[in-house]
């Protein structure tokens, strides 16, 4: 599981950066998706450095995912509604990176709820 929220950790920083030079607007706004992925990137290692302790970290990322989905769920119907009945969207760049934010916490959280059922499978 480290191994996907790590992945996924990058990919949140990776989008926060390139919103922000994309965007060009000079606020920090754009970069909250990096600094949610650097803190679940720095759980990650933390993990990885104390593993006795992986579960808890693990239990840490998985709320910090949850409330980056619930931080960024207002963006999802305006995509959806943009993709199925054509309505134009208001702030394309902060709708396009908050979708993509909650798409890939929501992936971590069904991979760490999946991990956890297979834990307990064993």
């Amino acid at each position: 599981m480290n191994n996907a929220f790590q992945k996924i950790a990058l990919g949140l920083i990776v989008l926060g950066i390139g919103f922000y030079f994309y965007s060009d607007s000079g606020s920090i706004t754009p970069l909250i998706p990096s600094f949610l992925g650097a803190t679940i990137y720095a759980l990650v290692l933390l993990s990885e450095k104390f593993p006795n302790q992986h579960k808890h970290f693990a239990h840490a990322n998985l709320f910090l995912f949850a409330m980056g989905c619930i931080a960024t769920r207002e963006h999802v119907f305006p995509i959806l509604n943009y993709i199925f009945k054509g309505i134009q969207l208001e702030n394309e760049l902060k709708t396009i990176e908050n979708f993509t934010a909650f798409v890939l916490c929501l992936a971590a959280i069904i991979l760490g709820v999946k991990s956890f059922v297979d834990a307990r499978k064993k």
